[in-house]
């Protein structure tokens, strides 16, 4: 289980950072570039089952390495296949160096904590996206650029951000969640493999990349009202260009919508970080294209995040659940 295994990485943990790597310095070139492969029409929506999706697989794998993550504990590569075409539940740790599309696969990488080894901070999103409801030859892309390449790039950025600094004194783990789109299934499956208490935080991250819901350079915190996570994100983000959008309402369930809803009925601290909602006039449509993307927003956004998760990162902040 999680809570066991975190110590064995320490051993890799030896790399120098940058003497100053700030939020600054997240590359929005770099957030083009993923975006921009991921949400490509080539891609074809990184439909579950699909050989687009084991291609963003692929690269989603090959920049977590590029980073110098390392792979969950008992896995002996950056792919959890979880999920079988035939609805076969894999069991936790199963693992292959093949990809097939009759399978589903989460993307998990580890960046290895220091003095609190033991607790971990998640980054997570999804990677896949919907497709027309009767396909045909005809039938458009549905590329999914802010649902949800949005917060995938944001995933990736982060781990390269924080690899860098290589300051975390907590355990930072990356997901990216498959098949979120037929039920948060990726994110159900991953979470058989913790143990709740060895999990601070979970900071979900989706469709970040326009801003209908919260107004440019701001984003909210779904279920904000449960946990003092808003607080510590507020604190941290003070001064800086990025605010927090109240929540309001939760009239569109989003809190339960997405893939914190799997950690949070474990009882783990775990929220989505949002822009926009399903109101966006593009969402779960053909036109939610890299081109609609405001990019000034969203890499604003990114390392906004960096910033507001710092304390959980250094281990100085712990949020908890609300009675």
């Amino acid at each position: 289980m999680l809570k066991i295994f975190w110590g064995v990485f320490l051993f890799f943990t030896v790399r120098n950072a940058p003497a100053q790597f700030t939020a600054d310095s997240i590359s929005a070139a770099a957030a083009k570039k993923y975006i921009s492969f991921l949400a490509a029409d080539n891609m074809g929506g990184r439909v579950n089952f699909s050989a687009n999706q084991l291609e963003a697989a692929a690269y989603l794998a090959k920049q977590f390495n590029s980073f110098g993550l390392v792979p969950y504990p008992e896995y002996n590569n950056f792919y959890q296949p979880f999920f079988t075409s035939d609805h076969q539940k894999l069991p936790p740790f199963f693992t292959t160096d093949a990809l097939h599309t009759d399978t589903l696969y989460n993307i998990v990488g580890i960046l290895p904590g220091k003095s609190k080894a033991g607790e971990a901070i998640i980054f997570s999103a999804h990677y896949d996206h919907v497709e027309a409801a009767i396909p045909t030859l005809r039938s458009p892309v549905y590329n999914g650029a802010n649902d949800n390449a949005s917060g995938t790039t944001a995933v990736l950025l982060l781990a390269d951000y924080f690899a860098k600094r290589h300051d975390n004194e907590r355990t930072l783990v990356f997901c990216l969640f498959a098949a979120e789109e037929l039920g948060l299934i990726g994110s159900r499956a991953f979470v058989r493999q913790v143990e709740a208490d060895s999990i601070i935080a979970v900071i979900n991250v989706e469709m970040i990349g326009m801003h209908n819901r919260s107004g440019k350079n701001k984003f909210f915190l779904t279920g904000s009202g449960k946990s003092t996570l808003e607080d510590i994100l507020a604190k941290n983000l003070s001064g800086t260009p990025v605010a927090i959008h109240p929540e309001g309402a939760d009239v569109a369930s989003l809190f339960t919508r997405s893939d914190n809803y799997s950690f949070a009925k474990k009882g783990i601290v775990a929220h989505s970080i949002m822009c926009s909602d399903d109101n966006d006039p593009c969402y779960h449509k053909p036109c939610d294209d890299t081109k609609r993307i405001d990019f000034s927003h969203f890499i604003t956004i990114i390392r906004g995040i960096a910033i507001a998760c710092q304390t959980l990162v250094d281990g100085t902040d712990t949020p908890v659940w609300k009675q």
